[in-house]
């Protein structure tokens, strides 16, 4: 960490990227381990599809806390030098979606290593926006692979109506735990203005408008 402009745009990539990997790594692990045991066939409580979001949310709410705590004490260490030097500018930078933004927020002159380290930070920037979008159909994947499971372990009762209250069931319990993992996540991403749902609609709205 350091106050210089290169030294901040640095430090946004690096603990952006850090903050990306604690908020949603371990929760769609989680997620995609759900996948493969809902297709494998396995009839086990464990497996429910509550059991199942309830786990990733656990693990996710341990990770996001985890790294919440590293970086209010690491702000605690630098107060001596600045305030909230993490939490308010540095994922300041990091949430900047322009350059002209990301060089005022750093106050960087726009030389070629400023340039370069921005090109950097603008593709975890990227990465994060496609990451969300992501998670966004793998919760809707894994409510209807468990809905449909469900649906159809007595073969000769299920129907159309059946599959549809099963679906319409994953989906409320997926859609809940979502809206708390987008909740507790933007807490452990430091984002300024906003949330990751906003984040999620904004990145839908650019998509539409490519």
């Amino acid at each position: 960490m350091g106050n210089s402009a290169s030294q901040m745009i640095a430090s946004a990539f690096t603990f952006g990227t850090s903050a990306l990997v604690f908020a949603s790594l371990p929760f769609l692990f989680i997620l995609l381990k759900g996948i493969f045991k809902a297709n494998s066939g396995h009839n086990t409580h464990s497996s429910s599809i509550l059991s199942v979001f309830a786990m990733a949310f656990s693990v996710h709410f341990i990770s996001c806390l985890g790294f919440m705590l590293a970086i209010k004490t690491l702000d605690a260490f630098y107060a001596i030098y600045e305030p909230n030097y993490l939490q308010g500018k540095i994922f300041s930078i990091f949430w900047a979606r322009s350059e002209d933004e990301v060089f005022s927020l750093a106050g960087a002159s726009g030389e070629f290593e400023d340039k370069g380290l921005y090109l950097q930070l603008r593709l975890v920037q990227a990465v994060c926006d496609w990451i969300f979008l992501l998670i966004v159909w793998v919760v809707f994947i894994v409510a209807c692979a468990y809905g449909l499971r469900e649906a159809k372990k007595d073969a000769m009762q299920s129907n159309v109506m059946q599959i549809f209250v099963w679906l319409l069931v994953s989906n409320v319990i997926a859609a809940f735990i979502f809206y708390l993992w987008a909740k507790i996540a933007s807490l452990a991403m430091f984002i300024p203005n906003g949330d990751i749902i906003t984040q999620i609609i904004q990145s839908y709205k650019n998509l539409m408008n490519f």
